[in-house]
């Protein structure tokens, strides 16, 4: 199931840009997702929401494919002590989306957020459209200027 909505406002926040439209089987994880694809794991842009329980705030880091999210730079950026993944639950009522299916874009739910810099090393970037079935493929640049992040180092 994909929520339509969102998967029509993230092709009005792109309009005027060029982009590819891929249509695929179910996946799950980044590595899936970039063999059905046909694309590579750096350029999955994986949208994670997490919770600053000290600020009781969701907010989204965006980090390639083939790296992790680092915890401790996020709580140092953030000035926090107690951040985390936010719960499923908590994703969905934020984003109207399943884990796995955010799209790369917290403008779209109001949320603060910050990019990896790794994210701009590639040319392209390729994200779920709130869809296990659906993706986008991008220039890396194009996709920043509507996203709504800020790019810090965040990833290890």
């Amino acid at each position: 199931m994909e929520d339509l909505t969102i998967h029509m406002k993230i092709l009005d926040l792109l309009k005027g840009k060029k982009y590819t439209l891929l249509e695929h089987d179910h996946v799950h994880t980044s590595e899936d997702a970039a063999k059905v694809r046909g694309t590579k794991l750096e350029e999955a842009a994986k949208a994670l929401v997490l919770k600053d329980r000290t600020k009781n705030e969701l907010f989204m880091c965006v980090v390639s494919g083939h790296k992790r999210l680092d915890l401790k730079k996020i709580k140092k950026l953030r000035n926090s002590k107690n951040v985390s993944l936010a719960n499923p639950e908590e994703v969905f009522e934020k984003t109207g989306c399943k884990v796995g299916t955010v799209p790369p874009f917290p403008i779209l739910f109001d949320m603060p957020a910050y990019a990896d810099e790794g994210i701009l090393e590639n040319d392209y970037v390729v994200f779920s459209v709130a869809s296990h079935f659906k993706s986008i493929r991008i220039k890396s640049k194009e996709w920043k200027e509507v996203a709504g992040v800020s790019v810090e180092n965040v990833s290890r």
